[in-house]
């Protein structure tokens, strides 16, 4: 083990800023820490943000902890060279992995790479990972998610956040290249003006590609092609509430089916936002405390080769309740946690609720003919807002919502895995109507608590019945399929990512039906993204659109409950959860429009 004396500070250290040349002649701008003497472990940033201008102080918990520091930009992107035809292109794995086999030949390496990241810099390592580099030893990645419709076209909806992420990433690359210039390298504006394109911008391939296509098929790694190729230790961590994707979907589902040639892999599930977990050049210090330590043991024991007994833990973390002391992330804690060999966890019952024409959740099943139980509401009228409490606190125009409420809980119910919902659905005018859903828990003091919501384009309802697993459904979206109004629909859909949430005594869960929201906000991260992500331009024209709630056409949804499990600690107070808006509601508003 390297034993590092610590504080360090960037004097202590040898940083390098340079390029690193790939075999067809393209060279990858990088920057590097290490300490003064010794050989060390590496762990590798590598993103198409500014990864080769990583800040001292980000490589400073990697430094400390025995670890070589290095940060590199994917081709075509910052001062990296390189002619790509898109962001996503594969060549950013080809040459990521060559940037792993060029770490480990160099004096002050011991031969043994790692990889970390979140988001995109959480993407990359699978694509590089895929490539087998032989010196790559583990990943670590969080916040990832690509394809269709796991982020971009978030149930078959262009999502307005695409646009404010491609015009903030540019802007990032730049201020990376302009730190690099600052700094002496006296190369970087060449390559900007003359050795890097990139053919065909990002944006304009999303907006060209309403539906799923070939094109969609080969940016995602969650396939076999990819993720099914990698052969390293792999740790995943996803939060609930991700506002920039079906994060915890997309983790869960690459984590189950696609890494079946990883045989130490780790996943680590939790509420909370998009920036759990880290490293992140700016706002590093909004990871939780904990998933930083767990991110380290992992790299410990596969990069480093601690013998820390990571590899006897059980696959499968979840963090329930996790809440910040004093605001402060790295003091975050959560209420407990439960370990679970496999995902899904095989001990849960799914259990339909009912919705009613009264606005309930039942468990009883309908008895009435299909001409009762009808409700309406007037789309597109209203979404619930979710970016943050300030938002959520403006409940939706009541005619263009249904609500639908549980009983008070006569006992704790505990909720792991994703919710299913099924719909009958009519609309009255047009030919397409996009569904929006909100899933809530709702205390005895009237304490309204996200959850998580539901997104689904009507006309994009076939679902991929080879894809669909037991908690997950799957829509094909290659083909729309246009609504005729006055008929009847079966929709059926998963929520945009699993939970982990215990409805406890007392307490009930609320089901709202609305149209999305087209609405962004930067509260959870001020001047960095919009916290919501979710925010698209419902289709279709004014209609009053119908639910039906009768024996033939049930509509429902699916809990994934653990049979005889209860709260193992006090229910969190409001406003206290990342990721999860909260609001004080006096008395239940069931919505909708009179039936005549």
């Amino acid at each position: 083990m390297n034993l590092v004396k610590t504080p360090l500070t960037e004097a202590d250290v040898v940083r390098d800023i340079g390029y690193v040349p790939m075999k067809d002649g393209t060279r990858i701008a990088y920057i590097s820490y290490r300490l003064k003497s010794g050989r060390y472990p590496s762990v590798f940033w590598y993103s198409h943000y500014k990864a080769s201008a990583a800040p001292f102080e980000m490589a400073k918990q990697f430094l400390e902890a025995g670890y070589a520091f290095v940060g590199a930009n994917f081709p075509a992107t910052g001062c990296s060279e390189g002619i790509i035809d898109y962001w996503g292109d594969r060549k950013e794995g080809i040459y990521g992995a060559e940037v792993v086999e060029w770490i480990a030949r160099q004096s002050w390496s011991d031969g043994n790479v790692g990889m970390i990241g979140n988001s995109t810099p959480g993407n990359s390592q699978f694509w590089v990972a895929a490539e087998r580099p032989p010196h790559l030893r583990a990943i670590v990645a969080s916040g990832i998610g690509d394809g269709y419709g796991d982020g971009p076209y978030a149930g078959g909806m262009f999502q307005l956040g695409n646009v404010a992420w491609e015009l903030t990433t540019k802007s990032t690359q730049a201020a990376g290249a302009e730190w690099r210039i600052s700094e002496g390298d006296n190369q970087c504006v060449v390559i900007r003006k003359d050795k890097q394109a990139v053919k065909r911008a990002f944006l304009d391939e999303l907006r060209s590609r309403p539906l799923k296509d070939d094109w969609w098929d080969s940016v995602s790694f969650c396939c076999e092609d990819v993720a099914g190729q990698i052969n390293v230790p792999t740790m995943i961590v996803a939060a609930w509430q991700d506002e920039f994707g079906s994060v915890a979907k997309y983790s869960t589902r690459l984590f189950t089916h696609f890494l079946k040639n990883v045989n130490h892999k780790k996943l680590l599930l939790m509420n909370g936002d998009h920036n759990i977990a880290g490293p992140h050049p700016t706002i590093g210090v909004r990871s939780y405390g904990f998933v930083d330590t767990e991110q380290m043991r992992f790299m410990d024991r596969w990069v480093k080769g601690v013998e820390n007994g990571v590899e006897n833990e059980a696959p499968v973390t979840v963090f329930w309740d996790v809440r910040e002391i004093d605001g402060n992330a790295k003091q975050a804690v959560a209420g407990w946690t439960t370990m679970h060999k496999t995902w899904p966890e095989p001990t849960v019952e799914r259990r339909p609720f009912y919705l009613t024409a009264d606005a309930a959740l039942s468990p009883n099943e309908p008895i009435g003919s299909p001409a009762d139980g009808v409700r309406a509401y007037l789309y597109p009228t209203a979404a619930e807002l979710v970016g943050s409490s300030q938002q959520f606190a403006l409940q939706p125009y009541s005619p263009g919502v249904l609500n639908y409420r549980t009983a008070p809980a006569e006992s704790d119910m505990v909720v792991l895995g994703n919710p299913e919902v099924t719909l009958y659905l009519s609309i009255d005018y047009g030919d397409e109507a996009d569904v929006g859903l909100t899933l809530k828990d709702v205390d005895a003091e009237g304490n309204v608590l996200f959850l998580q919501g539901g997104l689904l384009r009507a006309s994009l309802r076939a679902v991929d019945e080879a894809r669909t697993y037991a908690d997950e459904v799957v829509h094909s979206f290659r083909k729309s399929e246009k609504l005729v109004p006055g008929e009847i629909y079966k929709i059926r859909m998963s929520l945009l990512n699993p939970i982990a949430h215990v409805v406890r005594q007392g307490h009930r869960l609320e089901l709202t039906i609305c149209a999305p929201s087209s609405t962004l906000d930067q509260t959870s991260a001020p001047d960095r993204y919009p916290h919501n992500f979710y925010a698209s331009i419902p289709i279709g024209g004014p209609s009053v659109n119908r639910v039906y709630h009768s024996k033939k056409y049930p509509s429902k949804i699916l809990l994934p409950i653990i049979p005889g499990a209860v709260a193992q600690a006090a229910a969190p107070g409001p406003m206290t959860l990342r990721g999860q808006p909260s609001r004080k509601q006096t008395e239940f508003v069931p919505g909708g429009l009179p039936i005549l």
